[in-house]
């Protein structure tokens, strides 16, 4: 229903616009702080595209640096695994919200899919390295412990005066523990199979002449000899599985790097491409609040015009209250006695409430006009019958013979009533008077007003 008090029209314009600002006020501060925790959850799902590749960085390094710190590595891969957690389920203490969607929810369970086993394997690397280590540790002084027992079966062969083959076969025996030595490290160092193969090789002729040595008639028949080739086997046999596990345990830690090398790329596309998500995500809610606040200005502005036209449209009414006034001001006021003064049927309320109150004051005026000059009337009508009465009193006097004083007397007490009752007829002069001036008050009111009008328009 449309309002018809002037209080109402600007009640209903002022609490529109003012919701529309306040709407507008408080969705700038939630885009705010959206944006904010938007820009913070982006920046966590960055850093994890970061930490994978710290992840297979230090893996990297530490495979080949042959070292045992982990703590980088430790530090990246809880990192990871925490933040993952509070970006897939949310965190409420780090103002962390859960996926908001489908699509992100799905990816970062696909990130989640790919970092669960990529962890496994990264421990299982951590345990390989930190097993293998302290071997790798005495490889050197075991190679070297190989070589000097080769060198001695070479020299107790020279001494024992043996065939030349034998002491050629030992030469080759103390050759191939240094080749075996040398491939080895060079494969732990780089874990190219050609020198695996070229290890095997060496490894395989080295125990073929060794235990040729120990069923030698030759190497039987010269204790020496033999008691040097006997302690030469069995450190070979001690150290051959000392080099089989070494190697095996490396094998397994190449296995693993490779399956974080393959791995990183994927984890880190899933997590690229969930950072893009998130990104689409937050711009498309910052379109949406802009939408939101162009619609609220739109409104503001229709809710501007509307203010604009009501107001003109008051004013219009007042023009025409004043027109009413004046109306009053140039015409007999006695003319308004018997109707009202009215104004259009869409004016608002409290114009018509003070045409109805000013119609009200002028009828009162006029009546009160009325009955003063009618009780004029009468009064004059009253002194004018009391002094015939008083001379036809004084003729009747005249006739009677009174004593002088009591005709004084009687005079006096005539005249005192002539003067109550002109005096009461001035009283009435005088209350006619003022109704006059009211009503002349009253005229020069508009008169003013309308003056002041004459010179705005001016």
């Amino acid at each position: 229903m449309k309002p018809t008090a002037i209080s109402a029209k600007m009640r209903l314009a002022g609490g529109l616009l003012s919701f529309v600002i306040i709407f507008i006020i408080s969705l700038t501060v939630m885009m705010n702080q959206m944006s904010k925790k938007d820009s913070y959850i982006i920046n966590i799902a960055g850093k994890q595209r970061m930490l994978s590749q710290k992840i297979s960085k230090e893996t990297f390094f530490i495979v080949h640096r042959h070292t045992n710190d982990f703590r980088e590595l430790n530090t990246a891969v809880n990192l990871f695994e925490n933040s993952l957690k509070d970006l897939l389920y949310g965190n409420d203490s780090k103002g962390i919200y859960a996926p908001q969607n489908e699509r992100i929810q799905a990816k970062l369970g696909e990130v989640m899919a790919l970092w669960l086993p990529f962890r496994v394997e990264v421990e299982a690397l951590k345990k390989g390295i930190e097993e293998v280590r302290p071997d790798m540790e005495v490889l050197t002084p075991r190679i070297e412990k190989l070589l000097v027992l080769s060198d001695s079966v070479v020299q107790r062969m020279v001494r024992a005066n043996l065939s030349n083959v034998h002491i050629d076969l030992s030469g080759r025996q103390r050759m191939l523990s240094q080749r075996m030595g040398l491939y080895v490290n060079r494969y732990l160092r780089s874990a190219n199979a050609q020198d695996l193969l070229v290890y095997a090789d060496a490894k395989a002729l080295y125990n073929k002449t060794i235990k040729s040595f120990l069923d030698d008639p030759a190497v039987k028949n010269a204790p020496e000899v033999y008691a040097i080739v006997k302690e030469n086997n069995a450190y070979w046999e001690e150290y051959m599985l000392y080099l089989d596990h070494v190697i095996a345990v490396e094998s397994e830690i190449n296995k693993h790097l490779a399956f974080v090398y393959e791995k990183n790329v994927q984890l880190l596309n899933a997590m690229d491409e969930a950072v893009w998500l998130y990104t689409d995500h937050s711009e498309a809610k910052n379109d949406m609040f802009l939408k939101f606040q162009y619609i609220a200005l739109i409104i503001g502005l229709i809710i501007i015009v509307y203010a604009f036209v009501m107001t003109k449209e008051i004013i219009e009414h007042l023009e025409g209250f004043v027109q009413k006034a004046k109306e009053l001001a140039h015409g007999d006021i006695s003319s308004f006695s018997g109707q009202n003064v009215t104004l259009s049927s869409n004016s608002e309320d409290e114009l018509k409430e003070a045409s109805t109150h000013i119609s009200l004051f002028v009828q009162k005026v006029n009546l009160a006009m009325k009955d003063s000059e009618d009780a004029l009337k009468k009064a004059e009508n009253a002194v004018s019958q009391l002094q015939q009465l008083a001379l036809e009193v004084e003729d009747v006097i005249e006739d009677m013979g009174i004593d002088e004083n009591e005709k004084k007397t009687f005079d006096k007490n005539v005249n005192a009533t002539e003067d109550i009752a002109i005096q009461s007829a001035e009283n009435l002069i005088h209350v006619n008077r003022m109704l006059q001036k009211l009503k002349k008050s009253l005229n020069a009111m508009v008169e003013s007003s309308l003056q002041m009008d004459e010179k705005k328009e001016g």
